[in-house]
């Protein structure tokens, strides 16, 4: 799992095409802030394998990550994934991985069912 902070956080995504959709998602939260801070509205995260999702103390989380927790997932191109999940009033997490980490990690069904 990779956190994306800051736009050299981007860099260490190895596929081109999702690096550039999370820089563009990185760039247009950080313009939604006042203190130019991804931390204060909440944070990005790039899962590179289903496994990333047990570990969901390290996206903020106090309990495991299951498909109602999202607000919503949305397929993006490239069979990617990009998923919200609302922290509360004022925070908010992006989720960005393969469909099939998605399906393996946290998905009941097939995408396609949920939107």
């Amino acid at each position: 799992m990779i956190e994306i902070l800051t736009p050299d956080d981007v860099s260490k995504i190895k596929d081109c095409y999702i690096a550039e959709y999370i820089k563009n998602l990185l760039t247009n939260l950080l313009i939604q802030t006042s203190d130019c801070s991804l931390e204060t509205v909440g944070g990005i995260f790039y899962v590179e394998n289903e496994k990333d999702f047990d570990d969901y103390k390290s996206f903020g989380l106090s309990s495991k990550i299951t498909e109602s927790r999202f607000e919503w997932i949305d397929l993006i191109g490239n069979d990617f994934l990009d998923g919200c999940i609302v922290l509360d009033n004022d925070r908010a997490i992006n989720i960005v991985g393969k469909a099939d980490y998605f399906r393996k990690g946290v998905l009941n069904n097939e995408y396609g069912e949920h939107n």
